[in-house]
């Protein structure tokens, strides 16, 4: 017997690939931000940004592909999207880590720097409850 996908699945599974891409897009607009606009920002910022080993990006680059793949994973239903969006939390964790503790992105931006750390986090996390909840569903699979 064959179980219909709920239609919830597919509105909230859309959702998320689109977050998804909104971080790739966030991702992009840093690593190909031009000399002009970087020299734009405010000082503290530039210096934050020139901070930033390169194995930073790299990490950022796992989160969201990683990110965005468990989303596809998703909406094609398979076994490997929580173990995606396993991945994508740890490189978020070490990513964002690294910029609040380490490159000192709290004493450039105060408290306000936690708050995009916090939700992308919290997503990450819904994401794996997500995909935990849906694989042990008949229309799964």
């Amino acid at each position: 017997m064959e179980t219909k996908t709920p239609l919830w699945f597919w509105i909230l599974s859309i959702i998320f690939l689109l977050w998804n891409l909104m971080g790739i897009g966030s991702f992009a607009a840093q690593v190909l931000m031009t000399p002009e606009a970087l020299e734009a920002l405010p000082k503290a910022e530039r210096e934050l940004y020139d901070s930033y080993p390169s194995w930073t990006y790299l990490v950022y680059f796992i989160a969201v592909i990683a990110g965005f793949l468990g989303s596809l994973g998703l909406l094609l239903k398979t076994g490997w999207a929580r173990t995606l969006f396993i991945v994508s939390l740890l490189a978020v964790i070490i990513q964002m880590g690294h910029s609040l503790f380490v490159a000192n992105a709290l004493k450039v931006y105060g408290n306000q720097a936690l708050i995009l750390p916090i939700i992308v986090t919290l997503v990450c996390i819904i994401l794996i409850w997500f995909a935990n909840f849906c694989a042990k569903k008949p229309w799964y699979n």
